[in-house]
């Protein structure tokens, strides 16, 4: 049998796309070597962010408000919560140029934004303490995305869809020929018109050639309470320091805060040190 796509790696970005693949009429197989959501990848996590107003540039809007509306839909469709819309405040230095391509994304895009210093938000949020240097950018219609549910969800619609799916069954080679490609597993070949290789954090070891330089991020949990919770309007953040180096984290759970660093990062080149 020969599928119209295969996909290696079927976490974030491969279960979102043998979802939209199979939608769309294509006959689609799913891989993965262990069985998604799961701990070796890069979608592990319960939660990510997403922001409008990007710091990173406003020629990234378009394709964020477009995951925006595809978010919207899936927790529609499935009736699960994979997004919830806690709002989004950014906080740094007045000189900060993240916090200057917020505010010109906003503006090329008419988002809405609320541009506050730091005494208006010490006085709406008391939870946060800000330098009367800083001031900050609240983007109301961004928040927290279920990023292990999503990945559970689209698997259970492309299930239901008709997509075929070979979870816990490394793909060990891939073969390319006139008429598509040809993968190995320990389950036997399997054979494609297309494929989408999405295997995350040890990809090169499908493809050694690409320049993929694999890093590690580490998180920390503080304990909080309840004041931090969305259910007190507090919102997931972002923060840069003095120096520039920017953090970012989400309203408190079971009374841990979540925050990661989003700059810099530990290169790593096996699971051990991952």
């Amino acid at each position: 049998m020969q599928y119209d796509l295969i996909i290696i790696g079927s976490g974030s970005v491969g279960a979102a796309a043998g979802y939209y693949a199979r939608r769309a009429g294509l006959n689609v197989l799913m891989t993965d070597a262990h069985q998604p959501p799961h701990q070796e990848g890069s979608h592990h996590g319960s939660s990510r962010l997403i922001r409008h107003a990007y710091g990173e540039g406003e020629k990234y809007v378009p394709l964020v408000l477009r995951a925006q509306q595809l978010w919207d839909e899936l927790a529609e469709i499935s009736g699960e919560a994979v997004f919830e819309r806690t709002g989004v405040i950014n906080l740094g230095p007045a000189s900060s140029a993240f916090l200057a391509n917020v505010a010109a994304s906003a503006r090329a895009f008419q988002l809405e934004v609320e541009e506050l210093d730091a005494q208006a938000v010490m006085q709406r949020w008391p939870e946060i303490r800000l330098p009367d240097d800083y001031r900050a950018i609240f983007e109301p219609a961004s928040g927290v995305l279920r990023s292990e549910l999503a990945v559970e969800t689209w698997i259970r619609l492309a299930r239901e869809a008709g997509c075929a799916q070979l979870f816990n069954c490394p793909v060990s080679a891939i073969h390319h020929h006139a008429d598509g490609i040809t993968i190995d597993t320990l389950d036997g070949e399997y054979h494609g018109k297309k494929l989408l290789v999405s295997a995350g954090t040890w990809v090169t070891r499908l493809l050694p050639d690409l320049p993929i330089q694999p890093v590690r991020k580490v998180f920390a949990w503080y304990q909080a309470d309840g004041r931090y919770s969305s259910k007190n309007h507090f919102p997931a953040f972002t923060g840069e320091m003095p120096n520039g180096d920017q953090y970012y984290g989400f309203p408190a759970e079971d009374n841990e805060l979540k925050i990661g660093k989003h700059n810099g990062g530990q290169p790593i080149s096996t699971r051990r040190n991952g």
